[in-house]
């Protein structure tokens, strides 16, 4: 598989920093590497022109979303290198930063190949919060509903004014600390959550088996994954923003990328949300480089399979 490694050195959207730093870390701890020895042809495109703010900046241009000037111009940059990177036959991977970086890759990802594709939404948040329903004005909490075509004209027109995905082709797995207004949001939806509590009173090859056959049922060619590692329970990783407990093990994350990916249809992957200067012991490095190796292998075997039919062998 021929990456595109994308960083987005940003706080701006949970407010908190120090995951700004998640994507130098990531490379200091051997991302590149890891990828290039599970087969795959990668190309570190470094990190992204984030503007720097001072946070007298914080509510300069809305008083419900933080950062917000910043963001937008962030989301921008991020957009058209995602989309460059699809229109040249690579696969991006975004490396956060805060999950606001969506936005832009959302963005980029329907600029290339329009809103036909899934996203799946690793996440223990929905992310689906407006200007209108958010406590904290955080924009990481409002990237997917912004996506979808719901919230504030400013966030739903990055890189241009359509829905960036069709809420029926939108799939969250993990969810387990919602507020009030995204609970609406679902019912008013025809997105797809499932919840901490489904996976764990079914199992994690249940919700899979549902997932794929929706998947198959829907007949979408392209799929972007979305990975916060809050997906994991909070004692995994305790260097992240908005740690949850009773969140997935590493063994059922594992399991859920590796059933997605193996479908082939993975274009596009973000991986968001470290927080280095949060880290205890380093546990959530080790949890982070254990999710990595996964996409690393399935991109790898993807790779060997694309060269399989290029050759005819």
């Amino acid at each position: 598989m021929d990456i595109d490694l994308i960083g987005v050195p940003m706080f701006y959207g949970c407010d908190r920093e120090g995951v700004e730093k998640g994507p130098d870390k990531l490379r200091e701890l051997g991302l590149k590497d890891l990828l290039e020895r599970k087969g795959s042809s990668v190309r570190d495109k470094g990190n992204i022109d984030v503007p720097f703010a001072t946070p007298e900046r914080k509510y300069v241009r809305s008083s419900k979303m933080k950062y917000l000037d910043e963001i937008l111009t962030a989301a921008e940059n991020l957009a058209s290198e995602v989309e460059d990177s699809l229109k040249s036959g690579r696969l991006p991977l975004v490396i956060g930063g805060d999950h606001s970086l969506a936005l832009g890759s959302l963005a980029g990802v329907s600029g290339a190949i329009g809103n036909r594709h899934a996203v799946i939404w690793i996440d223990a948040h929905t992310d689906i919060n407006t200007d209108q329903t958010s406590p904290s004005g955080n924009v990481h909490g409002m990237p997917l509903a912004a996506a979808m075509g719901v919230g504030p004209t400013v966030l739903l027109s990055v890189h241009g004014k359509e829905k960036k995905v069709l809420d029926r082709n939108v799939y969250v797995v993990g969810a387990r600390s919602l507020d009030k207004g995204e609970e609406k949001l679902i019912s008013d939806s025809r997105m797809t959550v499932y919840r901490i509590g489904d996976i764990h009173s079914s199992g994690m090859q249940a919700v899979v088996e549902d997932l794929l056959r929706r998947l198959k049922e829907s007949r979408i060619s392209d799929i972007h994954i979305s990975y916060d590692i809050d997906s994991l329970d909070k004692s995994l990783v305790p260097g992240t923003g908005t740690p949850v407990r009773n969140g997935l093990n590493l063994e059922e994350s594992a399991q859920l990328v590796e059933a997605i990916m193996d479908t082939g249809l993975v274009r596009s992957i973000d991986f968001v949300e470290y927080n280095p200067k949060l880290d205890k012991d380093g546990r959530t490095a080790e949890s982070c480089l254990y999710m990595l190796d996964v996409f690393a292998g399935c991109l790898g075997r993807q790779a060997g399979r694309m060269d399989i039919r290029r050759t005819g062998s």
